[in-house]
């Protein structure tokens, strides 16, 4: 199972990646980042509600799901603060400033969660954090953008851990989708008119909340309800540092953007985080330290 929940975050992971040059493409023209936020939840929400009723089953019954509503607090502060931050700087390094929160997952789970990562964990933790710092080391001080994506950063590591600590063989995690997908959208929605940007509804912004609301968020956050508390969210987390990676690749394809001698030997040591760390998930099965 760890194998499997491993490939299914890695491919919630490529498609976080290809969001970042999609939404920077729209953001670019003067979108409102949390208009945007909102029609993606909403467009999101809309499906799942969609789901659940073709199901027979009632999907206002999970809407005040008190975990759900608690992850939802933490995804409404990792998406506000990463799309608003997004407008100010590139989506390559919108990227990686957010996968700062492989970091912050590392110091704060043995705090909230009370399980120690193992010591391979904790070396592959130092190689990709090392890779992270040559891929975000500002040059000349920490501007707007990127103080808004560290913020991001933070309420995304939270999510990450509250995730392992509400998930469990007995839980039943879809209850815990549809009320982070509302609050996102209503908290969003409440900030249209105190963030500055447009209200732009043409069919780019429509195909682009379309498209990140199905693969990059419903399906993404039922794969994380489903398979990170096999790998728990330090094991997570280093699947998670692959995210960057995926978003450079796809800025350098669609955007044109490039990474500098120094970024790309931090991208190397990023990638060599993450073999290391798989390594780790797979060789230490029923270990007393993953998160099981």
């Amino acid at each position: 199972m760890k194998t499997r929940a491993t490939f299914m975050l890695m491919l919630v992971v490529l498609f976080w990646g290809l969001t970042f040059p999609m939404q920077k493409a729209i953001l670019g023209d003067g979108l409102s980042p949390v208009f945007y936020n909102a029609l993606r939840f909403a467009i999101a929400s809309f499906f799942v509600i969609v789901y659940e009723k073709l199901r027979g089953k009632n999907p206002f019954k999970s809407i005040f799901n008190i975990q759900g509503v608690i992850l939802g607090l933490f995804l409404t502060g990792g998406y506000l603060f990463q799309t608003w931050g997004l407008v100010h700087t590139t989506a390559s390094k919108s990227a990686f400033i957010t996968a700062l929160y492989v970091g912050f997952v590392a110091v704060l789970s043995p705090l909230i969660e009370k399980k120690l990562p193992s010591f391979m964990k904790i070396v592959a933790l130092l190689i990709s954090i090392t890779g992270l710092y040559l891929l975000t080391s500002p040059k000349g001080g920490i501007e707007f953008g990127d103080f808004l994506t560290i913020l991001c950063s933070v309420f995304f590591a939270l999510h990450v851990i509250y995730i392992s600590v509400f998930t469990n063989d007995n839980a039943d995690e879809f209850q815990m989708l549809l009320p982070q997908l509302l609050i996102v959208t209503l908290v969003n929605g409440a900030l249209i008119p105190f963030i500055p940007g447009k209200v732009i509804f043409d069919a780019g912004t429509l195909f682009t909340a379309t498209f990140t609301a199905v693969f990059a968020t419903i399906l993404a956050v039922a794969i994380q309800l489903r398979y990170q508390k096999h790998i728990g969210s330090v094991g997570a987390s280093l699947v998670y540092v692959g995210e960057p990676a995926f978003a450079l690749l796809f800025a350098m394809i669609f955007l044109g953007e490039g990474a500098s001698p120094r970024e790309s030997l931090g991208l190397v040591l990023m990638i060599l985080g993450i073999i290391t760390g798989s390594l780790s998930i797979l060789r230490n099965k029923g270990s007393v330290v993953e998160n099981q």
